[in-house]
């Protein structure tokens, strides 16, 4: 299954035209995305707002492709070295090669094979990243628990603009009865030509492609917010962009006035269905801390994280630590 996987990606990292029909490609979505992050890229938006000027001295990123993000993370200052961590060579090999052109080839340490079959010691990383890859990981659960059992306790995990959709691209009706509509009322010469309906995959269709495509996407928001007491999200949207996307005229979005001009339109119409709560956000930055030993056996016992029995044992467990090294500091 993941010799399929690496394939996929390894023959469309540099396609164009596989590229083109990625909405979050279009040079106005990358704007977008921009100004949601308070006009900064994704990586200075993420060493502002947690690392507040302290790079991470380590960090992995899980299902790293091209490594771009992670590039430019070094580039800033905002992680001093890298583990990359991919199924396919090729991604990981560009991402080596575009490291030692910028002169810290010796900043990234990459790594090809299944994240869970990777020997990390605990507390290893003060940053683990999955950059648009959570999604692609089964059994979720343990491979957020794996995550987090390789940063530091002070650590985070970030999940950068994340697939948070529908299993396999398997839209609700409702949701995919709003781009439908859409779609019918747009000019041929914007419509892929090959179709007078908007196209959508079937779930069987999606995992024939890529196997680990999207298996249980729908899961990742509810597990995490079980599993992290201490997690942000930031919706990125795309709940009718990333739905109608499949049926246009890709080369003529890039290529003619009208185009732009219609997936300006499209990113309004994506923003204001996700703000007035008619379509839910299918991407999202998500950013979780590391959470302790004794939140995961409360987790573990389907007792609340946060709840009071919790910071009660926790305010328990300080006394005595700090009456035990009292006791210590008069014995000597």
């Amino acid at each position: 299954m993941l010799d399929r996987t690496a394939a996929h990606w390894g023959e469309h990292y540099f396609s164009q035209s596989f590229n083109r029909q990625e909405w979050q490609a279009h040079p106005l979505s990358i704007q977008r995305q921009y100004e949601l992050q308070g006009h900064q890229m994704r990586e200075g938006w993420f060493a502002t707002r947690y690392l507040h000027g302290r790079p991470a001295r380590r960090a992995a990123s899980f299902g790293a492709g091209r490594a771009e993000t992670e590039i430019a993370m070094l580039e800033i200052g905002a992680v001093e070295h890298f583990d990359l961590y991919d199924v396919s060579p090729v991604g990981i090999e560009y991402a080596k090669e575009c490291a030692s052109k910028k002169g810290f080839g010796d900043r990234v340490t990459c790594h090809v094979g299944p994240v869970m079959e990777a020997h990390i010691p605990e507390g290893t990383y003060d940053l683990a990243m999955f950059v648009a890859s959570l999604h692609h990981m089964e059994p979720l659960a343990d491979t957020l628990r794996f995550a987090n059992r390789v940063i530091k306790d002070d650590g985070f995990i970030w999940c950068a603009n994340e697939y948070i959709g529908p299993d396999r691209f398997n839209y609700p009706e409702r949701h995919a009865a709003i781009a439908k509509c859409f779609f019918h009322e747009l000019p041929a010469t914007l419509r892929s030509k090959w179709h007078e309906h908007l196209p959508l995959p079937t779930p069987q269709e999606v995992a024939s492609v890529d196997p680990t495509e999207a298996p249980c996407s729908s899961l990742i928001e509810p597990t995490m917010r079980r599993m992290f007491p201490r997690l942000e999200m930031t919706p990125l949207y795309g709940g009718f962009a990333f739905i109608v996307f499949w049926g246009l005229n890709h080369d003529a979005l890039y290529e003619t006035p009208e185009g732009a001009e219609l997936v300006r339109f499209i990113l309004c119409m994506d923003k204001a269905l996700g703000d007035s709560g008619v379509l839910p956000s299918y991407f999202a930055h998500i950013v979780a801390r590391k959470t302790t030993r004794w939140q995961e056996r409360a987790i573990q016992l389907g007792i609340d994280p946060q709840g009071a029995l919790v910071r009660r044992t926790l305010r328990l467990k300080d006394t005595l630590t700090h009456s035990r090294d009292a006791a210590r500091r008069l014995a000597r």
